[in-house]
C-alpha cells in the first residue's frame, strides 16, 4: 500500500486531495491532516469582519469532503521526521511514501514588541476577524491605523481592501468625517508594478485615506497609543495590524526548516526526495524574489504537485507546468469590487494587472468560492 500524507486542508492541501483522488485507486492511501474541523476562503473573513455573513455560513466542513478514497483526520502536527517518513501527530504517528505539507503561514503577535498590549487587533485570523467586529463598529472618533508590520504576508491586497471597507463602514455609519484614517507600510509601494500600486493607490486616495509608506513600526506603546518607527512615531486612536507572517513552528523544529520552506518552482519538491510543500509554507522563487502567499497560488502549486506524484507513480505522462497563476479580490464598499490578476511564471516575466472596481466582479468573486466548495465538498 503506497501512502501519501497531505499536511493542512487549505486551498493547497485540498486541491492536491482532489486530484490525487480521481486517479489514485487501489494500493493507494491518501491521508488528509488539519487541525481545524471547517475550512474557509480567505476573504471570508472580511465578510465576517464587516457583517455581510456570519462564521458559520462561511464555514465547509470536512466531515462533508467530495473526494472519495480520502481520509481526513483533524488532528495538530508535532513533528515531521523526515528520515524515518513519518509524522507525529496528537492522533498518533503517519507513515508515508510521500509527503505535502500545506501548513500555511503561523502569524507572530509578539514579534513586535507592544502589539499584544494595544489589543493585537488584526483580520488575519477568523478569531481576529470575529473579535475586531464589535471594536470598529463602535469606533466613532479620532485617528485608526492600519499598519502592515513586514512581507511577506497572506494575500497583499487584502489590507488595502480592508482599509476602504472601514471607510465604507464609517461613511454609512454617519462617524466617517469624525475619523483620521492612516495606513502604514514598510514597502515604498503597495505591490512591485507600479500601475497596480497606482490603484491601489487611488483606492486609498479616493477615501481621504493617508498612505505612509517605506515606515516600519519597529513597537507599539500601548499606553500612550503610539507606534513606534526608527522615524519618531504616529499617534492613534485605534491601531490594527498585519502581524509579522512565519512558518509554523513544526516547520522551523524540522529539517525542512527554519525558514519558509525553499522548493523547487518546477515541481514543487523540495531538497528532500518525494515530499513537497505548496502554499504559504513554501518559498517559490521568481527571479531574485517570491511567489506571494494566496490561495489561487496554492491551489495551482497543488496541480503541479499532483502531476508529479501520479507521474513517478506511472499514472500520468506529463508534469503540469506550475505558472503562478491566480487573483486576488478587493471588495472596496457599495458593490464594487476589484480583482488583481496575476501570472508570475507562466510568461517570460512575471505580469500582474488591476481590473475594475465594477459590480460585476462581485459574482465573480462569489463564483470563485462557489466553484472551490462545489468541487471540494458534498452539501445540502
Amino acid at each position: 500500500m503506497k501512502k501519501v500524507l497531505i499536511l493542512g486542508a487549505g486551498f493547497g492541501g485540498l486541491e492536491t486531495a482532489t486530484g490525487l483522488a480521481a486517479v489514485m485507486k487501489d494500493g493507494y492511501e491518501i491521508t488528509l491532516v488539519d487541525k481545524n474541523d471547517a475550512f474557509f476562503v480567505g476573504f471570508s473573513k472580511i465578510d465576517v469582519l464587516f457583517g455581510h455573513r456570519t462564521e458559520a455560513q462561511v464555514k465547509y466542513r470536512y466531515e462533508t469532503l467530495r473526494p472519495r478514497g480520502v481520509r481526513f483526520v483533524q488532528a495538530a502536527i508535532n513533528s515531521i521526521d523526515t528520515e524515518a517518513k513519518s509524522v507525529a501527530t496528537t492522533r498518533g504517528a503517519f507513515s508515508y511514501d510521500s509527503l505535502v505539507v500545506a501548513l500555511g503561514a503561523s502569524l507572530d503577535n509578539d514579534a513586535v514588541p507592544g502589539f499584544v498590549e494595544s489589543g493585537a487587533h488584526e483580520f488575519y485570523t477568523m478569531e481576529g476577524a470575529v473579535r475586531l467586529r464589535p471594536v470598529v463598529e463602535s469606533f466613532s472618533r479620532g485617528t485608526l491605523l492600519l499598519a502592515i508590520f513586514k512581507p511577506p504576508y497572506k494575500c497583499p491586497p487584502a489590507p488595502f481592501e480592508v482599509a476602504c471597507q472601514l471607510h465604507d463602514l464609517f461613511v454609512r455609519t454617519g462617524v466617517r468625517d469624525a475619523i483620521r484614517m492612516k495606513m502604514v507600510i514598510p514597502t515604498p509601494r503597495p505591490v512591485d508594478k507600479p500601475d497596480v500600486s497606482e490603484g491601489l493607490e487611488r483606492f486609498l486616495a479616493e477615501r481621504k485615506i493617508e498612505l505612509i509608506p517605506s515606515t516600519t513600526i519597529t513597537s507599539v506603546d500601548a499606553a500612550a497609543r503610539r507606534a513606534v518607527t526608527a522615524g519618531g512615531g504616529i499617534d492613534y486612536d485605534l491601531f490594527i495590524a498585519v502581524p509579522v507572517h512565519t512558518p509554523p513552528q513544526v516547520i522551523k523544529s524540522s529539517k525542512l526548516g527554519p525558514g519558509f520552506i525553499p522548493v523547487s518552482a518546477k515541481n514543487l519538491e523540495t531538497a528532500i526526495p518525494n515530499v513537497y510543500a505548496v502554499g504559504d509554507v513554501a518559498s517559490i522563487p521568481v527571479g531574485d524574489k517570491a511567489v506571494p502567499k494566496a490561495g489561487a497560488f496554492a491551489e495551482d502549486a497543488a496541480r503541479t504537485v499532483v502531476s508529479d506524484i501520479l507521474r513517478k507513480e506511472g499514472l500520468a505522462q506529463e508534469l503540469v507546468k506550475f505558472n503562478a497563476i491566480g487573483a486576488c479580490y478587493l471588495e472596496l464598499g457599495g458593490g464594487q469590487v476589484a480583482k488583481v490578476n496575476a501570472n508570475f511564471l507562466g510568461g517570460e516575466k512575471p505580469q500582474l494587472s488591476l481590473e475594475g472596481p465594477s459590480p460585476e466582479l462581485l459574482s465573480d468573486r462569489q463564483r470563485f468560492e462557489s466553484s472551490r466548495r462545489d468541487r471540494w465538498f458534498k452539501l445540502g
